[in-house]
C-alpha cells in the first residue's frame, strides 16, 4: 500500500458519504424505463411484473436495476415506432453491420429459447398514459417526438446503448428530437467537460447488494470460488481453469456450453441460475483473456459482492481498481489472488474500496445528477 493510500481511502469514504447524504430524503421522480420490442437486450416480461422476475427475464444484461429499488420505477416495452428518432436500433445494422435489420426485428416474433416474442408484451407508444411518470428513460429513443410533446410535465431521457453508433456521438451536441437528457453511460471519476443535457449515468446503474435485496439473499453469506468473466472463459486454456481450482469452485462458461434454439445461439444470462448463484456466491470475479471490455459485467460482479481482478489492458474501467487487483497475464493474476488469500486484511481493504467506488460512481453520484437534471428541466419549463 502506498503512503497516500490511507488518505485516498478516507477521501473516497467521505465522497460517498456526502453523495448518499445528499440523496437521502430527496424527492425522487416516478420513472419509466422503456425499450422497443426489437431491442435484443434487457427485460422481456408482461407489464406490471415485479422487479425480481423482471430482472430474471432479461435477454442479456442486468441493466439499470437500481431504478427499480431506489426510485419509483416501472418497466414498459413498446412496439417499435417508425419515427426517425426511434430508429437508433437500425444503426447497428446499417452503420455498424452487426446483423441484418431482420435479425433485430425477429425478436418481435421469437426470442431464442422462449416460447414467445417481445411483441406479446409490447404496447403502442400512443396508448400509454405517460403522465403517470415524471421521468421517462428510453434504451435508445423509444418514444417519438409526436408523443413526448403531448406531455410537457414529463422529462424525457435516453441511453444510446451502443457507444459506437452515430447517434451516440451526435447526442453530445444536442438531444435527439423530443428528448431532454442524454445518458452517456460514462462513470469515470474525473468528469469531462460536457453540455448540461449530457449526464454521466451508467447503463449498469447499480449499488452493492441490489441483487441480494431483490431476491432475499443474505449479503453476508460466506463466499468461495471464482467467477470467470465471459470472454476470458471462452478463450481460457484448460490448465488455466484447472489452476484456478486452488481458490475454490470455478464457474466458467465455455464455448461448449453454448445452447441453441433453431440454430440461434441463446446468450447466457448472469441473472438466472446456475450463473446467478455462482455470481452472488463467488469470492472473485476475474478477467485476463478475451477482447477488451467496458467493464459493465465487472460492475455487476462487484455489486453482487465479488472482488474483481482484471487486466488493465483489456478493461476500460481500471479506475475501479487499485494496483493490487490489476494483473497482466495469468501468472500475475494467480500471484495477486495468492496475495489476497494470504492476507485477509488486504483482501477486505480492496473489497471495500471497490464497493465504495461502484456505490459512488454507479449509483450515488448519477442518482443525484439525474434528480438535479430532472428538477432543472422541470423548473425551466415552469419559468417559460
Amino acid at each position: 500500500m502506498t503512503p497516500f493510500a490511507p488518505v485516498r481511502d478516507w477521501l473516497e469514504r467521505r465522497q460517498l458519504e456526502r453523495a448518499l447524504s445528499a440523496l437521502a430524503g430527496r424527492e425522487r421522480p416516478r420513472v419509466a424505463l422503456v425499450k422497443q420490442d426489437c431491442n435484443e437486450d434487457l427485460y422481456c416480461c408482461p407489464p406490471g411484473t415485479a422487479p425480481a422476475p423482471m430482472l430474471q427475464s432479461t435477454l442479456l444484461r442486468s441493466g439499470p436495476i437500481s431504478l427499480f429499488t431506489e426510485f419509483d420505477a416501472r418497466f414498459c416495452m413498446v412496439r417499435t415506432d417508425a419515427a426517425p428518432e426511434c430508429s437508433i436500433w437500425r444503426e447497428k445494422s446499417d452503420d455498424l453491420k452487426w446483423a441484418p435489420a431482420e435479425w433485430f426485428r425477429s425478436f418481435q416474433d421469437r426470442v431464442p429459447g422462449r416460447a414467445h416474442g417481445q411483441s406479446a408484451f409490447a404496447q403502442a407508444v400512443d396508448a400509454i398514459d405517460w403522465s403517470a411518470f415524471d421521468l421517462v428513460v428510453s434504451v435508445d429513443v423509444a418514444v417519438p417526438a409526436r408523443v413526448t410533446t403531448q406531455y410537457p410535465n414529463v422529462v424525457w431521457a435516453y441511453y444510446v446503448r451502443e457507444v459506437k453508433a452515430p447517434s451516440y456521438a451526435r447526442s453530445y451536441s444536442a438531444p435527439l428530437p423530443g428528448q431532454d437528457l442524454f445518458l452517456s453511460q460514462n462513470f469515470a471519476p474525473k468528469r469531462s467537460s460536457r453540455p448540461t443535457h449530457v449526464l454521466d449515468v451508467p447503463y449498469h446503474f447499480q449499488r452493492c447488494g441490489v441483487f441480494h435485496a431483490l431476491h432475499g439473499r443474505n449479503w453476508d453469506s460466506p463466499r468461495r470460488g471464482v467467477f470467470v468473466e465471459y470472454h476470458s472463459a471462452r478463450d481460457a486454456a484448460d490448465d488455466e481453469l484447472k489452476a484456478l481450482e486452488a481458490f475454490g469452485p470455478v464457474f466458467a462458461r465455455r464455448v461448449g456450453d453454448d445452447a441453441f434454439d433453431r440454430g440461434e445461439r441463446i446468450p447466457p444470462r448472469s441473472m438466472v441460475d446456475p450463473d446467478f448463484s455462482a455470481l452472488i456466491g463467488s469470492k472473485y470475479h476475474i478477467k485476463w483473456r478475451g477482447r477488451s471490455v467496458l467493464g459493465t459485467a465487472k460492475v455487476e460482479a462487484i455489486a453482487a459482492g465479488c472482488l474483481a481482478l482484471t487486466d488493465p489492458d483489456l478493461d476500460s474501467t481500471p479506475f475501479l481498481h487499485s494496483e493490487s487487483s490489476m494483473a497482466r497475464g495469468f501468472r500475475s493474476l494467480l500471484a495477486r489472488m495468492e496475495a489476497f488469500e494470504s492476507s485477509p486484511v488486504r483482501f477486505e481493504r480492496e473489497l471495500q474500496r471497490q464497493r465504495r467506488r461502484v456505490d459512488y460512481l454507479c449509483f450515488a453520484r448519477p442518482a443525484n445528477d439525474l434528480i438535479n437534471a430532472w428538477q432543472r428541466v422541470r423548473a425551466a419549463r415552469a419559468h417559460n
